[in-house]
Parts: structure tokens; sequence; C-alpha cells
């Protein structure tokens, strides 16, 4: 589609409230911006052909769907485009209880979720369709006026306004619809119908839905500033115990630090003594799931030998640029670091005899791929070390969604 003029039906759906929801939110800028990333997202994976993507306008999506196509009934077209437009506000109203439910965070972007709202303005008219580097771009008097009509009289948050001539190629008859107009001085008067969609049903998650992905990015950012604060500065004091008194706590032994870099043990930070649970063995490969500043690894290096080989994987990259600090100034040559996800690996199939993991499991949302991971880098046989927090009575919400908790 070429530089043609077409006759289509534009739409936006714009979530209200997102220039307040950024600026009062400016400090957690990064949690705004998830949620918005997380919104925009859902409206586009319920977004269907013919209805296409023209681009994302920050907080909304500008789409369309053209009326003169002759391979296609637009009877059939314009009803189905109807349903999709409704739909957007269903998905649009369960998620953002799915972000409620699932929030871990008590930051004012993540407070205020619930106070956004969706618009979509829809208008019919020709433009003429053109491609700049490979992008569909378009121009003419349509894509004005859909998008001055954004800034309109209507008081509610939430609704759907049709322009005249997108009221009637539509014909949205079972819509309950107020009539009304538009006046701009620079295109004049529009006749609008502006419905105001009910309330959707209520959000059922399914049994097996999976934590949304800002709740995971949320949770992983927090958990990263918190233990880069660990690596960084860790004579600052924590919520939890660190260095050489916790490794007196959890009797480590006095040979297995002997010749370790104090950097190494003054930002330890584990829940327990994996090596308590079993030796390592001269030749064994290890993997320490979340190795923070390396010493546990240091540790396995010396049990396992210079034929031995162990991998540490940490997300935060703080902690693994210390790590292979310590393990320079130790001059071991048989440990590797890798920053990583617990639930993705960088290690290959079936490589490890051992995986040790030290305070670092209870942080990741999502345990199920956490040991799905760590079978598979396992070899058949192979042992899994765990020192980590384990609660044996259920958990309230509250304490689930609170950060602290989490990072500590």
């Amino acid at each position: 589609m070429n530089d043609v003029v077409r006759h289509a039906v534009f739409f936006i759906a714009d979530i209200s409230g997102y220039t307040k929801f950024i600026f009062s939110n400016e400090k957690d800028i990064s949690h705004s911006q998830m949620v918005i990333r997380e919104l925009i997202t859902t409206l586009l994976d319920e977004v269907n052909l013919p209805l296409q993507l023209i681009r994302i306008e920050g907080d909304a999506i500008f789409l369309y769907a053209i009326k003169d196509d002759d391979d296609q009934s637009w009877e059939q077209v314009s009803k189905h485009l109807v349903v999709n437009t409704m739909a957007l506000f269903r998905v649009f109203t369960h998620k953002l209880t799915e972000l409620t439910i699932h929030k871990v965070c008590n930051c004012t972007a993540c407070i205020n979720i619930e106070a956004l709202k969706l618009k979509v303005i829809v208008h019919s008219g020709r433009a003429a369709f053109y491609q700049v580097n490979g992008h569909q771009e378009l121009t003419g008097t349509s894509p004005i006026v859909i998008h001055r009509l954004c800034k309109n009289s209507v008081e509610a948050d939430e609704y759907v306004l049709f322009t005249e001539s997108a009221y009637n190629d539509l014909a949205p008859t079972d819509l309950a619809v107020v009539e009304g107009e538009e006046t701009y001085d620079d295109i004049g008067t529009i006749k609008t119908y502006v419905h105001y969609p009910p309330e959707p049903g209520p959000y059922v998650p399914s049994p097996d839905a999976k934590p949304p992905t800002i709740f995971i990015e949320t949770l992983r950012e927090e958990v990263s500033r918190e233990y880069a604060g660990v690596a960084l500065n860790p004579e600052l004091g924590f919520h939890f115990h660190t260095g050489r008194t916790l490794t007196a706590m959890l009797d480590y032994r006095d040979e297995w630090l002997e010749g370790l870099p104090e950097e190494a043990i003054e930002s330890f930070a584990g829940m327990g003594n994996p090596f308590d649970l079993g030796p390592l063995d001269p030749r064994q490969k290890v993997v320490d799931a979340g190795c923070g500043a390396g010493l546990d690894c240091l540790i396995a290096a010396k049990m396992v030998g210079s034929e031995g080989e162990v991998i540490g994987v940490d997300m935060t990259k703080e902690m693994i640029d210390k790590a292979g600090s310590n393990a320079r100034a130790t001059g071991v040559k048989n440990v590797t670091f890798k920053q990583g996800i617990f639930e993705e690996l960088p290690v290959e199939d079936q490589w490890a005899d051992v995986v040790i993991s030290n305070g670092s499991i209870n942080l990741a949302p999502d345990k199920d791929a956490v040991f799905r991971e760590l079978n598979r880098v396992l070899k058949p046989g192979g042992r899994v070390l765990i020192a980590d927090i384990l609660v044996e009575k259920p958990i309230p919400d509250s304490a689930k969604r609170n950060i602290e908790l989490w990072t500590g």
C-alpha cells in the first residue's frame, strides 16, 4: 500500500490519565513506564485483523481498518470492528485488576494503577497511505481530525467517541450512545456519538496463570537494587545479616575462608551453609545459582580443584563485577561468572554435577521455572544443594506485596 488514497476507519485507543500518572510519579518513572508498557501490550494483543496498527503514540495506539476493500464484506467487517473495540475495554480493565493483585511495590506509580482509564476515538474518512523507510505513514484531514478529538468536552474518563462518519460506517446500533458535538477553530464542528461502556465481568485468573511481566520486572529491579548496595557499600548495614558476622553464624570453616579476599566475604548475604549438605568432589562441575560476590564459588573452586569447574550466575551486575574481581584477586582459573536469571541459566544442558544455591531461590517469582532450569543443567544423577528460606504456612497477600520482604 504505497502512496494511495483509501477510505478507512481510524481508531485511537488512549490511556486516560497518562500524563498525570507519569508526572506525579516522576520519582518512580521506571515503574510508571512498566505499567504503561504492560497496558499497551495488552491492548495490542487484542487487536485483530482487519484492524491494523499505524503506530504506538506513547500512551495510545493508532489503528486503522480499510473500508474500500472489495475482497471483504463491510457488513461483517464493521460488526467485527465494533466487537474488537469493546473488547479493548474488557482486557484493559482485567489487566488493571491483574496488575493490582500482583503488585509488590508501594511506590506511587504502583499504588495508583487503578486510576488509569481507557478512551477510544473512532473516525472514518479518507487518507493518503505511504511508506517512509519501510514504515507505514498517512496524511490528510482524517488523521488530523481524530487526533484533535482526543481533546474533547466529554467529562467521563472511559468512553468510545464516534464521529458521525464513523457511526454511520460502523452502525453500532447495539450500543447506547449520547449525541453531541465538538467544535475546533480550525476544523469546525464535528457531530459525535459517545458510548459509555459498562463494567466488564469480574476478572477470574486461570489456575495456571503466571504473574504479569511487570510484577517480575519490578521484583527483579528492586532485588538487584538492594543487592547492588550490598556489593558496592557492604559497610552500610541491611535488614539482613552480611559479611563475616554471617559466615560465623552459618559455621563457615576458617579453612574455607583462608586466602580469600575480604571483598568476597564482606558482601556475602547467604541464608545457610550449602556445603554442610554434602561434599564437593575433585573434578566436579558446579553451578552456583545466585552467586552474589562469589564467596561460595571460590570455596567450591577450592573443593573441586584445578580439574573441576565452577560457574556462578547472578542477575545483579554489581555482584557479578565484584565476583570477577574477587576471582582475579584470588588467582583461581576454574571459576567463571555470568550475569543471568535463575529461570534462564546461561549454562549448557546436563553440564553440572552439582548445583548450589544460597539464599537466592526465595527471590525468584517463578519457582517452578527455577527448578526446571536446575534439572536442565544437571547431569543425570546430579545433586542440588540448597540453603534458603522455607515458609510452611500460607503467606498473606499483604506480605506478598511488600517488596522489602521479597528483597530481604
